[in-house]
Order: C-alpha cells, then sequence, then structure tokens
C-alpha cells in the first residue's frame, strides 16, 4: 500500500512558491468586495430643497417629490354685484302739486273779493293756486270756474280737484274749494274762519254739494 503524502497540493511546493500563492489570495480576497462596492449604483440625488423658516428663524429641508400635486390657484373672486338702486319717486302730478301749495296759505284772511295772500274769497284762493301753480287763469267768478276742467264724479275726487257746492250764502251755485284727499277740502270759509279745512261729509257741505271738476 502506498503512503500518501500528508499536506494536500501545497506540501509539495517550495516555500518560496507558496509565499506567491498566498499573496495573490489575498489580494484577489481585497479586489473583490472592493468591486462590489464600485458595482453599486450611485445614490440618487433626493433633490430636496432647504428652505430658510422666516418666521422660525431655522432651515428645513423639504423634498420635492415627483409625485407632488401643484398648488394651483385659487379661483378669481367673484365681484359683487352693484346694489340696485332705488327707483326715483314719481313726480308729483299736477293735482299733488296744486294741494301742496293752497296748504301753505291756510290760516289766511278772508276778504270779499280778494283773490292774493292779503285776503281771499272763496273764488278767488281757487283762481290764486290753480294761476300760480299751473299757469292757468281760470277767472275770479264763481259762475264761470266750473268750465275750466273735466266733470269728476261723486267720490272719484283727487287732490287738486275743484269742489263746488250750492245754497250756502245764497240760493245755487255759491261757494268752492280744493280737494287736498280723504274727503276734505280747503277754501276761504267767511271773514271768522279765513282758510280752513273742511269735510265734503260733513252735515253742513254733505247736503249742499253740487259738483267737482279737475284742472289741467
Amino acid at each position: 500500500m502506498t503512503r500518501r503524502p500528508l499536506g494536500g497540493p501545497w506540501v509539495g511546493l517550495c516555500r518560496p512558491a507558496r509565499g506567491l500563492i498566498a499573496l495573490a489570495l489575498a489580494t484577489l480576497l481585497i479586489a473583490i468586495p472592493t468591486a462590489t462596492l464600485a458595482a453599486d449604483p450611485p445614490v440618487e440625488n433626493d433633490a430636496s430643497v432647504r428652505v430658510r423658516d422666516v418666521s422660525a428663524g431655522a432651515e428645513a429641508d423639504i423634498s420635492a417629490s415627483p409625485h407632488a400635486v401643484e398648488a394651483r390657484p385659487a379661483p378669481p373672486a367673484t365681484p359683487t354685484p352693484e346694489p340696485t338702486p332705488e327707483p326715483s319717486p314719481a313726480p308729483p302730478t299736477n293735482g299733488e302739486r296744486l294741494a301742496a301749495f293752497a296748504l301753505n296759505y291756510l290760516g289766511y284772511p278772508y276778504v270779499w273779493a280778494g283773490n292774493t295772500p292779503a285776503g281771499f274769497d272763496c273764488s278767488g284762493f281757487t283762481q290764486f293756486v290753480v294761476l300760480n301753480v299751473l299757469g292757468i287763469d281760470i277767472g275770479h267768478g264763481l259762475e264761470g270756474q266750473p268750465a275750466a276742467g273735466a266733470w269728476v264724479d261723486w267720490g272719484a275726487w283727487q287732490p287738486g280737484d275743484l269742489i263746488f257746492f250750492q245754497n250756502t250764502y245764497k240760493a245755487g251755485l255759491s261757494h268752492v274749494g280744493l280737494y287736498l284727499g280723504d274727503g276734505l277740502f280747503i277754501h276761504a270759509e267767511n271773514e271768522g274762519t279765513g282758510v280752513v279745512i273742511s269735510s265734503i261729509y260733513s252735515s253742513y257741505y254733505g247736503p249742499r254739494y253740487w259738483g267737482a271738476v279737475r284742472v289741467g
């Protein structure tokens, strides 16, 4: 039986050869991890952005994610509509102007045949008001004033209408006033009262109603 030499394949080698082999192996072992490290892919730049927090006085890293949703601008503010201006009130009618003007002379004295603020009689008062408001001279004579306007039926009166009465101080057509509204009229009644406001429906004037006309 042949005896194998002890020590394996290294035994037959001379000492210098074994030294060279050991050095080569050591060099190979060192090169392998170095090559492995070199083959690793480089770490991508995380594209972090350094932003200074002004309010806190510190810096913070904010990563710019490729999937981040961009902030959308706020929609434009809806303009506030301008308020609708209130419609202008309708100008007063001629009749309303007549009534308003006549009220300025409430309490003025009664003077027979007068047609000025110094003193009025009934037809002189209506003549003065209509002339100064509408520029129409309806005359001072009571009998002619009903022809100055259009006839108005009982109860259909409007401010400014001329209201006539009969059988006051004489038989027949004898008195006139100017309608204000709500059954009231203003007139130069007599020396004791001057220019006053009375009701068409009163016990005195109601039964003496004659008619009404609208001027202008």
